[in-house]
C-alpha cells in the first residue's frame, strides 16, 4: 500500500461491497490477471487493495460454500445506548429515553418476533446465524437480556444454528450477571469494543467509559464460554495520530480477542460530527499510514481478513475490515456483505433483505423508535411480502 495511492486507493470504484464484485468474478471463473487487469482499467483500483480484495474474496468463497438456499439469518435491533457517539448515524437511543421506551419496545419486538417465526417456519428456512445489535443490546437489564434471549430461542428452531452473536460494544454496560446470562443462552459471540485506548478521544467522541473498563470487560467475558470475542477499532478518528491509532491496536491485540474489526473514521451526514470534523490532507494521509500499519501488524500476529465494506464520506476513501484468528470468522459478516444469504430484520430501523438468485429486495422498518411503536402492526404487514417473494418464479 504505497504512498501513491493515498489519496484514492479504490479509485473511482463506488459501493459498500468490492469484494462482492471480485467474488463474482472469481465465479465465473476469471483468472486473478484478467481481474487485476478489469479492475486496474476500469477504475483505477491501487494493486494494494486489489490484491485486498481478491484475497478476502477468495477466503468468503470457500467459508461459504456450504451454505444452501433455504438458510437465513436473524438480525434483531436493540436502539438504546448509554451515550450517542458523536460519529454514530444509527438508529440509537441514550439511556434516558430507555427508561421510557424499553418495556413497550420489547413488547413490540416480541410480536414482530412471533411473526417471523412463523414466516420462516411456513418457508422452509433454517436459521443460521442471529445477530442482535443496536445500539448497544447490552445496554437492556439482566433480565431484560434474558427474557429477549429466551424469546429468540422458543420462536426460532436455533438447532441448526452456527453463530450467535450479541454486540456489547460499551463497556459501561458490561456485567457479569450480563455476560453469564448470554452464555447461558447460547450466545457464541461478543463484541467489545473500546474505539481508543486514549481517553482524551473517548471524551472528545462521547464515550464515559475508561480505556481500562474495555480490557476488564474483557478479563470477565473469557470467564465464561464465547467461541469469539470481537473487539473494534478505528482508524482517523478525530485528533488521533498514527502513533495513537498503533498504541490501541497493540494493546488490543494483546489482549487476544478471536476476530478485530479495524473500521476507518466515517463523516456520516445523520451524525453529530457532520459540519464540526473536517478531516484535512494530514487526516486522509495519517488514516492511510494506519490501516497500513493495521494490515502489516495483524499478519504478523496470525490475523487475516476475512471480510471488507466501504462507506461514503470515509477518511482517506479507505474501507473498513474484519480479522479473525482461522476459524473464527462470523458468517453472519460475510453472508450479509457477500448478499448470500436472507438476512430477517427486526426491531426499529432493521432491514429485511430477501435473496434468491437474480434477484435481491428489501424491507425497511421505519427509523424512529415512537414511528416503530405506533406502527407495530405496518411493520409486521410489511414482513408478510416474503410469502410473495419467495413463491414467485424468478426471472434470470
Amino acid at each position: 500500500m504505497n504512498g501513491s495511492n493515498i489519496a484514492e486507493p479504490w479509485g473511482s470504484l463506488c459501493g459498500v461491497r468490492p469484494v462482492k464484485r471480485v467474488a463474482d468474478m472469481l465465479r465465473e471463473g476469471q483468472s486473478h490477471e484478467a481481474i487485476r487487469e478489469s479492475l486496474r482499467k476500469a477504475f483505477e483500483i491501487s494493486d494494494e487493495r486489489i490484491s485486498l480484495a481478491l484475497s478476502i474474496a477468495e477466503r468468503e468463497l470457500v467459508l461459504t460454500k456450504d451454505l444452501g438456499a433455504k438458510e437465513i439469518a436473524l438480525y434483531i435491533d436493540i436502539p438504546f445506548c448509554p451515550t450517542r457517539c458523536t460519529y454514530c448515524a444509527f438508529a440509537s437511543f441514550d439511556a434516558k429515553q430507555m427508561q421510557q421506551y424499553a418495556e413497550p419496545y420489547l413488547a413490540a419486538l416480541y410480536r414482530e418476533l412471533e411473526l417471523g417465526g412463523k414466516i420462516v417456519k411456513d418457508l422452509g428456512f433454517t436459521v443460521r446465524s442471529v445477530y442482535i445489535g443496536g445500539g448497544t443490546p447490552t445496554t437492556l437489564l439482566a433480565l431484560e437480556l434474558d427474557n429477549l434471549l429466551y424469546k429468540i430461542s422458543q420462536t426460532f428452531d436455533l438447532s441448526h444454528t452456527s453463530e450467535f452473536c450479541v454486540e456489547a460494544g460499551r463497556p459501561d454496560t458490561i456485567t457479569e450477571e450480563k455476560l453469564k446470562v448470554m452464555s447461558g443462552r447460547g450466545v457464541t459471540r461478543i463484541s467489545i469494543n473500546p474505539q481508543t485506548i486514549h481517553e482524551k478521544t473517548l471524551k472528545r467522541i462521547g464515550r464515559k467509559h475508561t480505556p481500562q473498563a474495555v480490557f476488564d470487560a474483557v478479563t470477565l467475558a473469557k470467564k465464561q464460554n464465547f467461541s469469539v470475542i470481537n473487539m473494534d477499532v478505528i482508524a482517523g478518528l478525530p485528533g488521533e495520530t498514527p502513533e495513537e491509532f498503533m498504541e490501541t491496536l497493540r494493546a488490543v491485540e494483546a489482549a487476544k480477542p478471536e476476530n478485530i474489526t479495524v473500521h476507518t473514521m466515517s463523516i456520516k451526514r445523520a451524525s453529530n460530527l457532520k459540519g464540526v470534523f473536517e478531516p484535512t490532507a494530514e487526516a486522509h494521509i495519517g488514516a492511510a499510514k494506519m490501516l497500513n500499519f493495521a494490515y502489516e501488524f495483524l499478519d504478523e500476529t496470525g490475523y487475516v481478513p476475512y471480510y471488507l465494506y466501504r462507506q461514503k464520506h470515509m477518511v482517506g476513501s479507505l474501507e473498513n475490515t474484519g480479522f479473525s484468528l482461522p476459524g473464527k470468522e462470523c458468517l453472519y459478516n460475510i453472508g450479509m456483505m457477500q448478499e448470500l444469504m436472507t438476512v430477517m430484520g427486526f426491531g426499529v430501523g432493521s432491514v429485511t433483505k430477501l435473496v434468491k438468485p437474480g434477484r435481491i429486495e428489501r424491507i425497511f422498518n421505519v427509523r424512529d423508535l415512537t414511528e416503530y411503536l405506533n406502527r407495530q402492526e405496518e411493520m409486521r404487514n410489511r414482513k408478510e411480502y416474503m410469502y410473495t417473494f419467495f413463491n414467485q418464479e424468478t426471472d434470470v
